[in-house]
C-alpha cells in the first residue's frame, strides 16, 4: 500500500458533468448488453425446452438464435456477471439533471470556455478557491463578485467596480447563450422550455426532468403513505399536543 502525499486536485462542476455523462454512456451499453444476454438466454431455452403453454404465434427474433463471435459473446457475458447497480444509474441521473437545472451555467458552459475563463481569472491575483467558485457559478452581474470575492474594495483599489465588471464580462464571453443541444433531454429546453427553466407560450411542451412527481417519486422511494399527511377534523392547526387534554376530560 503506498500513500500519496499529493494535495487533491478540485474540478469544476462542467468536468463533474462530463464525466457522469461518460458514465452514463458507459452504462447504457452495459444495460443493452445485460438485456441482449437476458433475451438470447430466453430464445435458447424456449428452442430447446418448449412449453405447452407457450403461444405459438408469439416467434422470439430469430436474429436471437445468431451464433456470435468469441469477442461479442464474452462482452455479453463480462456485462451479467457485472451487473448494473439501481442506486448508481439513480445517483448518476440526480448528478446530471442537478448539473443541468436552470439555476446553474452548468449546461450552457464547454471545456474550451472553463479553460479559458480559468486562465483568464489568473490575472486578477484571485485565490485559487475564488476562482473555481467564479467558474462553477458564473456570476454575470458584479453584486454576484462581491459575494465571491473577499474585499474587493481593497484588492482592486482604486476602482473596484471597474475590474468586477471586466471580470463579469469575461464570464458571459464564455457562457452560450441557451444549453448545449446534447444536453436538451435534461434541461428541457427545446421541448418548450428557455434556458431560465420557464415555459414559452407556443412551444412544445416536453417532460422537464426533475420536476413533475418529484415528491411523490420520494415519498414512494422512503415508503411513506401520502395517507399519513391527512390530517381529520379542522387540518393541521386543530391537531393538540400530545400532552394537551381536552376540557371535558377534567369533568
Amino acid at each position: 500500500m503506498k500513500i500519496s502525499n499529493t494535495a487533491p486536485l478540485h474540478l469544476s462542476n462542467q468536468e463533474v458533468l462530463t464525466h457522469f455523462l461518460n458514465l452514463k454512456e458507459d452504462n447504457d451499453e452495459l444495460t443493452e448488453s445485460i438485456n441482449l444476454k437476458k433475451a438470447r438466454d430466453k430464445a435458447y431455452a424456449k428452442k430447446k425446452y418448449p412449453l405447452e403453454r407457450d403461444n405459438p404465434d408469439d416467434h422470439d427474433d430469430p436474429t436471437l438464435l445468431e451464433p456470435l463471435n468469441e469477442a461479442d459473446e464474452k462482452q455479453l457475458n463480462i456485462a451479467e456477471r457485472r451487473g448494473l447497480s439501481d442506486e448508481l444509474v439513480w445517483i448518476q441521473n440526480e448528478v446530471i439533471k442537478y448539473l443541468c437545472s436552470p439555476y446553474n451555467a452548468t449546461s450552457r458552459q464547454t471545456a474550451d470556455g472553463v479553460a479559458r475563463l480559468a486562465d483568464q481569472l489568473q490575472d486578477h491575483e484571485l485565490t485559487k478557491a475564488e476562482v473555481l467558485q467564479i467558474t462553477n457559478l458564473a456570476p454575470t452581474e458584479v453584486v454576484e463578485l462581491y459575494a465571491i470575492i473577499e474585499e474587493p474594495d481593497t484588492r482592486f483599489h482604486p476602482d473596484a467596480s471597474i475590474k468586477l465588471e471586466e471580470i463579469a464580462n469575461q464570464i458571459q464571453s464564455t457562457l452560450s447563450t441557451e444549453p448545449l443541444p446534447e444536453l436538451s433531454q435534461w434541461t428541457g429546453y427545446g421541448n418548450g422550455y428557455d434556458h431560465e427553466g420557464e415555459y414559452q407560450e407556443g412551444g412544445e411542451q416536453g417532460y422537464e426532468h426533475g420536476y413533475i412527481n418529484q415528491d411523490e417519486m420520494e415519498m414512494n422511494a422512503m415508503g411513506i403513505d401520502e395517507q399519513e399527511y391527512i390530517f381529520e377534523n379542522g387540518g393541521r392547526d386543530a391537531e393538540g399536543g400530545v400532552d394537551d387534554e381536552k376540557d371535558e376530560s377534567m369533568d
